[in-house]
């Protein structure tokens, strides 16, 4: 969450004061940047190969993956675009339903009534929000339709692909990331206007360029982290969550023009954010109790502290990230790592 909207800020120096107007190569530089620090994490053996089968274009699960990461991003950007702020997050809004939708047509999934509750509370009062800076745009709309889809599979693909190679998020971002800035080098001269080889490249593009290109490798990961271990709809709601959060703080530093009712919704999205992550960490904790049990249960006492240090446990609790410690062969927890 810090992490996006610290590139929010930096993207808008890069198109502002350095007047970078071509968001797709910008796309395409944050690739290339997450995938050098995959790289370098990788050379000082934090990135855990993956043990299955190497991913490939001749899956089609993964195909699917790098087409929708390549071309995700910067449908997003055309769509903001060409759309006021109000009518971008109503559309973000279509977001959360479909991936509902895709998770229970995919893979089964469900949620409980009380999630749902407290999710279609988040979509009303973000709704609410936004009611102020509603501006029909037929581009922006054709845009918008053309992004929705993308963006749903997108989050609920790399969840799916994550599981079947059983690996970590880093391996998979290592795998897809030369596959995808391949697919943005084609896309890059169709989406933005020319003229990117007139570009004159002063001290300060540079540095602020770089520095989004740090900034969307930090969004990467951390957005793929979500995805993978908590879930495609949690990492959709931290859409509403930083709109709610940017709304508040511009009211309250610089003064900004927005109704009460605008406030109010937006004070509304983030008390339903906070209670369905409550339910939610309820929920993931009741259904986890039984299998620490059923793990405690089969191990004799003297051995128990030893195995649960082990990968076995690891794998059977689901909790393992794939980062490993250099020099050393333990496993970090995600939990223990994210704690840190």
């Amino acid at each position: 969450f810090v992490s996006s909207v610290v590139v929010t800020f930096i993207n808008d120096a890069v198109f502002t004061k350095a007047e970078f107007g071509f968001p797709a190569y910008l796309c395409l530089n944050g690739f290339v940047a997450t995938y050098i620090g995959t790289e370098i994490m990788r050379w000082f053996s934090l990135v855990e190969p993956i043990k299955q089968q190497t991913p490939s274009l001749s899956d089609p699960n993964f195909s699917l993956l790098v087409v929708v990461v390549g071309l995700s991003k910067t449908l997003n950007n055309a769509s903001l675009k060409n759309n006021s702020m109000g009518f971008y997050q109503i559309f973000k809004l279509l977001v959360t339903p479909l991936v509902v939708l895709l998770e229970y047509g995919l893979d089964g999934k469900m949620i409980s009534f009380q999630r749902g509750l407290w999710l279609g509370w988040v979509c009303v009062f973000v709704w609410l929000s936004v009611q102020g800076d509603l501006e029909f745009s037929v581009l922006g709309t054709m845009w918008a339709a053309i992004w929705i889809p993308f963006a749903g599979l997108y989050k609920v693909q790399w969840a799916r692909v994550r599981k079947m190679y059983g690996c970590s998020t880093l391996s998979l971002m290592h795998a897809v990331m030369p596959y995808a800035i391949a697919l943005q080098l084609v896309i890059a001269p169709l989406m933005d206007p020319p003229g990117i080889r007139d570009y004159h490249w002063t001290p300060e593009a540079l540095v602020l360029i770089s520095l989004s290109g740090l900034a969307a490798f930090f969004v990467t990961f951390s957005g793929f982290l979500v995805v993978g271990n908590i879930g495609p709809l949690a990492h959709t709601l931290l859409g509403p969550m930083k709109t709610a959060v940017a709304m508040v703080g511009a009211y309250m530093l610089y003064e900004a023009n927005y109704s009460t009712v605008q406030l109010l919704a937006a004070a509304g999205a983030l008390f339903s954010l906070v209670i369905y992550t409550h339910v939610t960490i309820l929920e993931r904790d009741q259904h986890l109790q039984p299998q620490y049990h059923q793990v405690g249960s089969s191990l004799s006492p003297t051995n128990k502290q030893f195995h649960s240090e082990t990968e076995d446990i690891e794998l059977e609790l689901g909790h393992k990230t794939g980062i490993r410690a250099a020099g050393t062969d333990h496993k970090v927890e995600h939990g223990h790592t994210h704690a840190s």
